[in-house]
């Protein structure tokens, strides 16, 4: 992949604030420079890949959780949907310094954090239905 055409998919990928409108001229820019169908695709799964890993400051999960934090076991959430230690999700939710940096969770993470509790909350209604009958 030339490293002009790199270089602009790493920037719209880097940037989750971006407006539709400079995100569209910015993909129109760089696939312009796609010269094959293949470069196309490849750049197509570069920058899907590049959002996918992007990490999302924006997004408290600790502010959404709230008081339910205390409700759920977050250990286990963190071996069991992500094979991670607890340190690891506690990072996250509580955007420690990591290399310099605030931890944060990806895309990809975030959806795999919301399918775990949308499981939960289904094995959750399920005992609380069984109970009452």
């Amino acid at each position: 992949m030339k490293p002009e055409f790199k270089n602009l998919l790493d920037s719209i990928a880097s940037q989750p604030d971006l407006a539709p409108n400079v995100t569209d001229s910015l993909m129109s820019k760089a696939f312009a420079l796609a010269e094959t169908p293949e470069e196309k695709r490849e750049a197509g799964k570069y920058l899907t890949e590049s959002i996918s890993r992007r990490k999302r400051p924006d997004i408290s999960v600790k502010e959404h959780l709230g008081d339910m934090a205390d409700a759920l076991n977050l250990s286990y959430i963190a071996k069991h949907y992500f094979n991670k230690d607890r340190t690891w999700l506690y990072q996250r939710l509580n955007k420690s310094t990591v290399n310099g940096k605030p931890a944060s969770f990806t895309n990809a993470e975030l959806h795999t954090l919301s399918q775990s509790l949308e499981e939960l909350s289904q094995q959750l209604h399920l005992i609380s239905t069984q109970l009452t009958r």
